[in-house]
């Protein structure tokens, strides 16, 4: 009770930032309690915490004037809100979007991945601790529902509102449920385990038994989505998880990030060769990957005969069913979809933000080695990967969000405090060595 009270307004409200994001995680949760209280109806949706988590980064950063801002990538930062502003008005004036449309598309995309670095207010004013057993409970409700969902063959909560303002996308796999649990879908849930995955990794340093056991919960979770590329990621993550957890050199896992791009497009190999060979397979069938082909191939013939204009502003074209006629088939990839919704210069300067951002979860985890951060990071590693064939900005945004809140410092501190027990405990018996014999004191 004592500690509670001595909580500042900053930590309480970094708390609170904290839950928000979890929620924003797990984007299912909030509208499956709505839907459970509420006989499936949804009266809000997850922009409310979205945008209570907006209203609580201006807040920190009017508050606290003086904030620490080192090494996190603002600069580009805000080089990309000015971009996204100036580009409302061409997707406005020039592409007749409404107002609306481009509001709804930069909550879609953007909202989430530009809250991370606005939380620098309150940036390590949440133990880290307490962040890594929130992710571990949440971990364990939702894996529980998902492993439910998979043996019980039945999807078990809503797929569906009644006004039909949520829904859960592609559960169905050739009859079979793909666990979502309390998320979007199946793929959202299988992000989530790959972080759980890498946490699991990282902790087994210090908690061999526990981390072991996160991991292996986590592996069999991510199973539960039947979803080929949540599988590819979680090992991806979990791999580089263990070069920075285990590995000695300083710049280790600067590369992994380009072998797994090459791994994410050699499925594309496997996929077209496993369609030409006619495999009655399921696991491995390439319908999905052919219909993405064919929507790739639409699109690059839209660009192709683009104006200098569209090709450098972009077309205004999102993946959001409720922005229509402008969302004529899927995207499914984050580069092209960046390109077709604000151009190449919004791709250009998004894809050094990303760049830049991982770049800042990887010194900080170097330097900590701080258990989420290592996993933070080793999500991150696999974005240019899992943006082969999906939009994920939100889901990493609100990683690198928690990454800003959590406290670095207590884990520095408590590895020079073990350092500083050691090297006084060898001390001590290099004295003792150096004087084997007491000198005896005369009566």
């Amino acid at each position: 009770m004592n500690s509670l009270l001595r909580l500042s307004v900053s930590r309480i409200v970094a708390f609170s930032a904290v839950i928000l994001c979890f929620f924003s995680l797990a984007d299912g949760s909030l509208p499956q309690l709505q839907m459970y209280l509420l006989s499936g109806n949804v009266l809000t949706g997850n922009i409310v915490v979205k945008a209570a988590l907006l209203v609580t980064a201006i807040l920190g950063c009017l508050i606290y004037l003086r904030v620490q801002s080192s090494g996190l990538p603002l600069s580009t930062w805000g080089l990309c809100i000015v971009f996204l502003i100036a580009d409302a008005a061409y997707l406005i004036f020039v592409r007749d979007m409404s107002l609306i449309d481009v509001l709804q598309s930069y909550n879609g995309y953007y909202l989430l991945l530009l809250i991370g670095p606005g939380l620098l207010a309150f940036r390590g004013a949440v133990p880290e601790r307490a962040v890594i057993i929130c992710t571990v409970f949440i971990f364990a409700v939702c894996a529980a529902i998902g492993l439910a969902q998979h043996f019980a063959a039945q999807p078990l909560l809503y797929t569906e509102s009644s006004d039909g303002s949520f829904k859960v996308e592609s559960w169905n796999f050739f009859g079979e449920v793909r666990a979502f649990s309390l998320f979007s879908s199946a793929l959202d849930f299988g992000i989530f385990c790959a972080l759980c995955g890498s946490l699991g990794v990282a902790l087994s340093r210090t908690l061999r038994v526990r981390g072991t056991l996160l991991f292996l919960l986590s592996a069999l979770a991510c199973f539960t989505t039947l979803t080929r590329i949540c599988y590819l990621v979680f090992i991806c993550a979990c791999v580089y998880a263990a070069v920075i957890t285990f590995g000695k050199s300083a710049r280790r896992g600067r590369w992994l990030p380009f072998l797994y791009f090459g791994l994410g497009l050699s499925t594309l190999w496997f996929g077209l060769r496993s369609f030409s060979s006619g495999e009655d397979v399921r696991l491995q069938d390439a319908t999905s990957l052919i219909d993405r082909i064919v929507q790739w191939s639409y699109y690059a013939d839209v660009i192709v005969h683009a104006s200098p204009a569209q090709l450098l502003f972009g077309f205004g074209i999102v993946q959001n069913e409720k922005i229509l006629p402008r969302y004529p088939m899927v995207i499914d990839n984050v580069a092209l979809a960046l390109l077709l919704h604000i151009g190449l210069i919004g791709l250009v300067v998004f894809g050094i933000l990303m760049i830049k951002m991982w770049l800042y979860l990887r010194r900080e985890a170097l330097e900590s080695q701080q258990p989420f951060l290592i996993a933070g990071v080793s999500l991150w590693a696999t974005l240019a990967c899992m943006g082969i064939f999906n939009i994920v900005f939100s889901s990493f945004g609100a990683v690198f969000a928690l990454a800003i809140l959590c406290d670095k410092n207590s884990s520095i501190k408590q590895l020079h405090t073990a350092r500083n027990k050691n090297n006084y405990d060898e001390g001590s018996q290099t004295k003792r060595r150096s004087q084997p014999f007491a000198p005896v004191k005369e009566t």
